[in-house]
C-alpha cells in the first residue's frame, strides 16, 4: 500500500473555534469508525491556535499528530496553507478540509489515480469570471484553453440556473479546496501560498484559497507535473446524493460542507451538534431546479432512492454523535 500523509486544518483561534471543534470531533470518529485500513496512515491535525481538551483526547484514540500554528496572512482561507507546514512522513500529502466525513476506507486512493499525480475535484460553481483573464496574466501565465464544468452545472442542481446559458468555453479550470491530493515534490504548497499572496494583491475582494489552487495546479502542469480529477466516490457531496449520481455507499470522503448559521450566540454545544446534523441533511434534500411542483412532491412522497441516502448520511452522523462526540461536549 502506497502510504500519503493526511493533513486536516481546524482554526480554533477565532470566533468559529466551537464549529471547528465539532467538526473535526466528527471528522476523527468517522475516522475512527469507517476508517478501515485509512486508519494506519499518518494522520496531522494542524491548529491554527490551542486545541480543545475533546479534540486532543480523540485525536490521540486516532494516533494523530498534533502541531500549533498561528493564523496564516489574513486568515480563514488562507489557514489551509499551514497544512504543508506537517513533518512529512511519506511522499505524498492528501490536505482536507476538517467539514470532511470518511464514509469507508481510503487507502487505496493512490491506486484509483493511477501515477504520480496532483489531484482535485471540480468547484461546486464558477470561479472569479470577472477578474480571471487579469489574474492569469498578472501571475504570468497563459489562460488555459481546457475548461472544466462546475458541479452544479454538471449536475444541473437547483444552484445551476445561472450558469445555463454561460460560455462553457470560458470556465477556466477551478477546482474546490476542501480535498487536495499533491506529490510533496510537487512543491504545490509553495506555489499555492505565493499565488494566494500575489492575488490578494491584484484583487483585495479575493479571500478564497481556490483562484490560487487553480493557478498553481496550472503554473505546476505548464513545469510537467501530472494533474487528475479526483473519483467522485473520494469526494461525494450533497450534489452527488441529491441528484442520484454517486449513492451514499459508494462514496469514501464525503464533504459535508460548512456548518450553517449559528440560530443564537448563546446556542449550547448540544445545540451546535443538532445543527450541524440538520443542516446536513438539509444541503442533501435540495433537489433539481426543472422539477416541477407535483415533481418534486412525488419524489418526496415515493421516497427515492435519493432521499433514503440523505436519512442514511443523517443516521451516520448520529451513530458518530452518539459514539464518539456526544460523551465528549
Amino acid at each position: 500500500m502506497q502510504t500519503f500523509d493526511v493533513v486536516v486544518v481546524s482554526d480554533f483561534s477565532g470566533p468559529a473555534a466551537r464549529r471547528f471543534e465539532i467538526m473535526t470531533l466528527f471528522f476523527l470518529a468517522s475516522w475512527l469508525e469507517f476508517g478501515g485500513n485509512t486508519r494506519e496512515l499518518p494522520l496531522h491535525i494542524v491548529c491554527i491556535g490551542e486545541p480543545p481538551e475533546s479534540v486532543l483526547t480523540l485525536g490521540e484514540r486516532c494516533g494523530a499528530r498534533f502541531s500549533t500554528h498561528t493564523p496564516l496572512l489574513f486568515g480563514g482561507f488562507a489557514n489551509k496553507l499551514r497544512g504543508f507546514e506537517v513533518s512529512r512522513e511519506t511522499d505524498h500529502i492528501l490536505l482536507l478540509d476538517s467539514d470532511m466525513l470518511i464514509l469507508s476506507d481510503i487507502s487505496e486512493l493512490p491506486t484509483a489515480l493511477g501515477s504520480d499525480c496532483m489531484a482535485a475535484a471540480a468547484a461546486n460553481s464558477r470561479g472569479r469570471q470577472m477578474h480571471w483573464r487579469e489574474i492569469h496574466k498578472s501571475l504570468g501565465l497563459t489562460y488555459p484553453k481546457d475548461n472544466l464544468i462546475p458541479l452544479n452545472l454538471e449536475l444541473d442542481t437547483f444552484k445551476c440556473a445561472k450558469y445555463r446559458d454561460c460560455n462553457r468555453n470560458e470556465l477556466a479550470p477551478y477546482y474546490n479546496g476542501g480535498i487536495v491530493y499533491a506529490p510533496w515534490e510537487s512543491r504545490l504548497g509553495d506555489v499555492w501560498r505565493e499565488h494566494l499572496m500575489r492575488i490578494s494583491e491584484i484583487d483585495p475582494d479575493c479571500v478564497s484559497n481556490q483562484p490560487s489552487l487553480a493557478t498553481a495546479i496550472h503554473e505546476l502542469q505548464l513545469a510537467g507535473v501530472q494533474f487528475r480529477l479526483l473519483p467522485d466516490e473520494y469526494h461525494g457531496r450533497w450534489q452527488h446524493i441529491s441528484t442520484g449520481t454517486v449513492p451514499s455507499r459508494d462514496i469514501k470522503l464525503f464533504h459535508t460542507i460548512r456548518f450553517g448559521r449559528r440560530r443564537s450566540p448563546s446556542d449550547t454545544a448540544e445545540q451546535d451538534i443538532k445543527n450541524y446534523r440538520i443542516y446536513t441533511l438539509k444541503e442533501l434534500c435540495k433537489l433539481r431546479a426543472h422539477r416541477s411542483l407535483a415533481g418534486r412532491m412525488a419524489h418526496y412522497m415515493t421516497m427515492h432512492v435519493e432521499i433514503r441516502d440523505w436519512f442514511r448520511i443523517f443516521k451516520l452522523m448520529q451513530l458518530l454523535n452518539d459514539k464518539y462526540v456526544h460523551e465528549l461536549e
